[in-house]
């Protein structure tokens, strides 16, 4: 006689608990982009941080979905902020438009009368200023502008790089002018006479200048 085994059959998940964990997970992703760690998103929103980390893997698991590159979840995340960003400006900004409010209430002693005061206002431009700068950096992570050219300088940047090209092969010009200088036994021998004489070996530049100012006989340009 054959043993019966329970089977659980996973209920199927509801459609407001759908609705819920996304409200969270929107609220996850918002907090979790103004730099708030899970310890504290999961005692603002009362929940386990456990769920907190799931959310946030749920959460770059969509915004990785459009990118190449594991770097490009790093971009994306700046896009969103700077999205936001820009967002909250030009509510403030709109805001700033509004005509200003003001009442006055006055009394004689035995009535009062409030006087409303309205103002208009043209709105305040710094919040068009970050929404410039939100702009100007959406642009620059999207790779959307020309490249500025740079021009090369030497590697410690005192001067133009043909000026110090130059330079060195102007060096080396002069180094390769002396001729090679041999160092073998013959020579290294040489030197140690010279050192227990109390002289030293003329470099190749000195030789160079020795010869210059003493030439081998004979060879003078009549």
């Amino acid at each position: 006689m054959s043993e019966a085994h329970d089977i659980q059959i996973p209920m199927p998940v509801s459609r407001q608990k759908k609705t819920e964990v996304l409200r969270r997970q929107q609220l996850v992703g918002d907090l979790h982009l103004r730099g708030w760690s899970q310890v504290s998103i999961s005692q603002e929103l009362s929940v386990a941080q456990s769920t907190i980390s799931h959310d946030l893997k749920t959460i770059h698991r969509e915004w990785r979905k459009a990118a190449v590159r594991d770097f490009d979840l790093a971009r994306e995340i700046e896009l969103r902020k700077l999205h936001r960003l820009e967002r909250e400006a030009w509510a403030a900004w709109e805001k700033s438009q509004k005509p200003s409010q003001e009442a006055t209430i006055s009394s004689d002693g035995t009535t009062q009368r409030t006087v409303k005061r309205v103002a208009e206002q043209t709105g305040d431009v710094r919040y068009l200023e970050i929404v410039h700068k939100c702009v100007a950096s959406r642009r620059a992570l999207l790779g959307l502008d020309a490249p500025v050219k740079v021009a090369p300088v030497s590697p410690d940047g005192t001067e133009a790089y043909h000026i110090h090209v130059m330079s060195e092969l102007m060096r080396l010009a002069e180094q390769a002018s002396v001729g090679p200088v041999v160092i073998d036994g013959e020579a290294i021998e040489r030197e140690s006479q010279l050192s227990v004489l109390g002289q030293s070996e003329p470099t190749a530049e000195q030789r160079v200048t020795n010869e210059m100012s003493n030439p081998v006989p004979g060879s003078e340009i009549p």
